[in-house]
C-alpha cells in the first residue's frame, strides 16, 4: 500500500452548470447575473434540504456532496423543478437553465474541498445533460434501485474526456408536470413512534356530524401529543388531506410517519356509531381496529378509549406513569361539549369570520364548563390569532385579551399547556424574556411533541441570543407539521444566521419565499447574511425588494416591534440593513 496515497471515501456528488452561460452573460450581463445568484441559493437550498453539503462554487457551477445516492438525485429533481418555476415566466432567450450530472464514486477530500474520479466523472455526465436536465452513471441508479424517484432512459457507454473507461449512462426522464411533491422523496421516518390523524369521515354533509368527527379527533390529538415517545403529525398538516381519496401509504409517506389513524362518525339522535382504524403503512397491516355504538352523554369515555387503544397498540409509555393526566376528562356539561365541538369546527377554518365564531362557542364553553381549562384556553388561542394575523382592528388589545384568558387556563387544574404557549408569547413581546422562557419551557415539558408549543419556545429562544437551541426546537415543530408555516422557517433561518451557519440561513430563508413570496422577514435574514458573507451587492438587491414590496418600510418602526433580549444584537442587525440601502 502507498504511505503517501490520500485517503479516499466513496460519496455521490452532483455537479450543475448554467447551459449557454456565455450567450447569456452577452445578451445581458446584469440580468443574467441576479438570476444566476438567485438560482445558486435555490440549489444550495435543495442540497441542504437533502442532507448534502455545497463543497464550491466555480462561477456558473455548483458542486456539492451526499452520502447517499438517493439524497443526491432527490436533490437533482427537487431543484430542476423548482427552477423550471422559477423560469417560467422569463422569455426562452432569457432562461437561465442548468445541466446536472450525478455519480457515485470515490473522492479526496481535503482542507475542505473534494477532487478525485468520483467528481470528474460527475462534472463530464453534466455536459452530456439536456438544459434543465439531469444524466446519472450507471452506479447512481443501481445504488437507488427500486427507490428511484423518476424514470430514467439508456444512454449507452460514453466516452469521456479525461476518463479511461467508458461510463455507462443514463437520462432522467422529468416531465413538465413534475412538482416539488413528486420530486422530493418522502420525509425520512422517525427512529420511535410516528402517528398522523386523518380527519375523521362523515356521512353527508351535516355540520353538527363534521363538528363532533372534528372534536373527536381534535380531543384524540391532544392527548397524543402529551407523549415524550411519540411523534404526532399536527392538525395543520392533517387538515390539507381532509377529502383526498389517496392510499395510505401515501399519505404516510409525505408526512413522514408510519402509522395512520383513520376514523367515521355517524350520528342519530343522541346515539353515535364510531368506527377508528389504525394501520401501519409500511407493512401495509391494520394494527387495530374497532366499532364503537354509544349513547352521547356527559363522559369523554370514547375518547379516551380510543387513545389508550392507540397508546397500548404503538406501545408507547406514558410520560408520568399516570393515564389520568394524559386522557381528558373534563367538560362534564353536555351543552358545553356541543359548544366546544362547534367551536373547533370553526377554529380548524383558519379565517377570521371563522375564528369570531369559534371565539363565541369557546366563550359559551367557558360559561357551562367554568372549571374546565378548555374554554378559556381556546378563547386566548383565539385572540392570539385574531392579533397574529392581522384580524383585529387593536392588535395590541387581542394581545392583552389573549395574556388574560391564557393566565386564567394556566391555573387551572387540567391546563395542558397550549395556554402557556400563548402566554409566552405575549410575554416577549412585553420584553418579560426570563418569564416567557421559564413559559415556554413549561409548556414543552407538558407537551413534548406539540408543534406550536415547540414553535413558540424555538421563537422566544431566537430573541432571548439562544440560537442553537432555538434551531432544534423550530426543526422539530417543522418535522411534526410538513405542511408548516412560514413563520416556523423565518425563525429557523435567523436562528442559523445567529448561529453562524449563513449558507443554512440563506436556504431557509429562500425556503420561507417560497411558502410567502411576499415575505419581508425571510429577505431581512438574507440581506444581513449576504452582507456577513461578503456578498454586498446581493444584499443591495434584496433590500430593493424589500423597499418594492413595502415602499413605506423603515428601520426604526421595524426595530420597534423586535424584542431582542441583548440591544447590542438589535443594534448590529439594523446598522447591517441600513448599510445595504434600508432606510431610517
Amino acid at each position: 500500500m502507498d504511505s503517501n496515497r490520500l485517503p479516499r471515501r466513496l460519496a455521490a456528488i452532483l455537479y450543475a452548470d448554467v447551459a449557454g452561460y456565455s450567450r447569456l452573460m452577452g445578451d445581458d450581463e446584469d440580468a443574467t447575473h441576479r438570476t444566476l445568484c438567485n438560482h445558486l441559493d435555490l440549489i444550495a437550498e435543495s442540497v441542504q434540504r437533502h442532507h448534502g453539503k455545497v463543497m464550491h462554487y466555480a462561477g456558473d457551477a455548483v458542486l456539492a456532496k451526499f452520502d447517499a445516492a438517493l439524497d443526491a438525485l432527490s436533490c437533482a429533481t427537487d431543484a430542476q423543478a423548482r427552477l423550471r418555476a422559477c423560469n417560467a415566466d422569463l422569455a426562452a432567450e432569457q432562461r437561465v437553465e442548468f445541466r446536472v450530472g450525478v455519480n457515485l464514486g470515490d473522492v479526496i477530500e481535503d482542507r475542505g474541498d473534494i477532487y478525485g474520479e468520483g467528481v470528474n466523472v460527475a462534472a463530464r455526465l453534466e455536459s452530456l445533460a439536456d438544459a434543465g436536465g439531469i444524466c446519472i452513471s450507471e452506479s447512481v441508479k443501481v445504488a437507488v434501485g427500486n427507490k428511484l424517484v423518476c424514470e430514467c432512459e439508456p444512454m449507452g457507454e460514453q466516452r469521456v474526456k479525461n476518463i479511461a473507461e467508458p461510463v455507462r449512462a443514463y437520462r432522467v426522464l422529468l416531465t413538465t408536470s413534475t412538482s416539488l411533491a413528486s420530486a422530493k422523496p418522502a420525509i425520512k421516518l422517525p427512529d420511535g413512534p410516528s402517528l398522523a390523524i386523518l380527519s375523521f369521515k362523515t356521512v353527508g354533509g351535516d355540520v353538527e356530524q363534521q363538528s363532533l368527527a372534528d372534536g373527536l379527533r381534535y380531543d384524540i390529538q391532544t392527548a397524543l401529543v402529551k407523549l415524550a415517545g411519540l411523534v404526532v403529525i399536527a392538525t395543520a398538516t392533517t387538515n390539507t388531506y381532509r377529502n383526498k381519496d389517496m392510499a395510505v401509504e401515501q399519505a404516510a409517506a409525505e408526512m413522514g410517519v408510519r402509522h395512520i389513524l383513520e376514523g367515521n362518525v355517524q350520528k342519530s339522535g343522541n346515539r353515535v356509531r364510531i368506527t377508528v382504524t389504525l394501520t401501519d403503512a409500511v407493512s401495509k397491516q391494520v394494527v387495530w381496529g374497532e366499532r364503537y355504538d354509544r349513547v352521547l352523554d356527559a363522559s369523554f369515555a370514547v375518547q379516551d378509549e380510543i387513545t389508550e387503544k392507540v397508546v397500548t397498540a404503538l406501545d408507547v409509555k406514558l410520560a408520568s406513569g399516570e393515564p389520568a393526566k394524559i386522557w381528558r376528562k373534563t367538560i362534564k356539561d353536555p351543552k358545553a361539549r356541543e359548544y366546544y365541538y362547534r367551536g373547533l369546527h370553526e377554529y380548524l377554518k383558519g379565517n377570521k369570520e371563522a375564528m369570531a365564531i369559534a371565539r363565541e362557542n369557546f366563550e359559551r364553553v367557558t360559561q357551562l364548563a367554568p372549571d374546565s381549562a378548555l374554554g378559556p384556553t381556546h378563547v386566548a388561542f383565539s385572540h392570539w390569532w385574531d392579533a397574529f394575523r392581522g384580524w383585529s382592528d387593536s392588535p395590541s388589545r387581542s394581545l392583552d385579551l389573549a395574556g388574560e384568558w391564557a393566565a386564567k387556563a394556566m391555573t387551572m387544574e387540567d391546563a395542558d399547556g397550549q395556554a402557556h404557549a400563548v402566554m409566552a408569547h405575549v410575554l416577549l413581546l412585553r420584553r418579560e424574556h426570563d418569564k416567557a422562557l421559564e413559559v415556554a419551557q413549561q409548556a414543552v415539558s407538558i407537551r413534548p411533541q406539540c408543534v406550536n408549543a415547540n414553535g413558540h419556545l424555538g421563537n422566544i429562544l431566537y430573541y432571548y441570543g439562544k440560537p442553537a437551541e432555538a434551531i432544534e426546537h423550530v426543526k422539530r415543530a417543522i418535522r411534526n407539521t410538513p405542511v408548516y408555516s412560514p413563520w416556523f422557517v423565518d425563525i429557523l433561518a435567523a436562528s442559523y444566521k445567529e448561529y453562524g451557519q449563513l449558507d443554512n440561513a440563506t436556504a431557509a430563508a429562500r425556503e420561507a419565499l417560497r411558502l410567502k413570496p411576499d415575505d419581508l422577514d425571510a429577505r431581512l435574514v438574507m440581506i444581513d447574511a449576504y452582507r456577513r458573507a461578503g456578498r454586498h451587492e446581493r444584499a443591495r438587491e434584496i433590500a430593493q425588494e424589500v423597499l418594492t414590496i413595502d415602499p413605506s418600510f423603515s428601520l426604526a418602526a421595524w426595530s420597534m416591534r423586535q424584542p431582542y433580549r441583548e440591544p447590542a444584537t438589535l443594534t448590529r442587525i439594523v446598522e447591517s440593513l441600513r448599510t445595504a440601502g434600508l432606510p431610517e
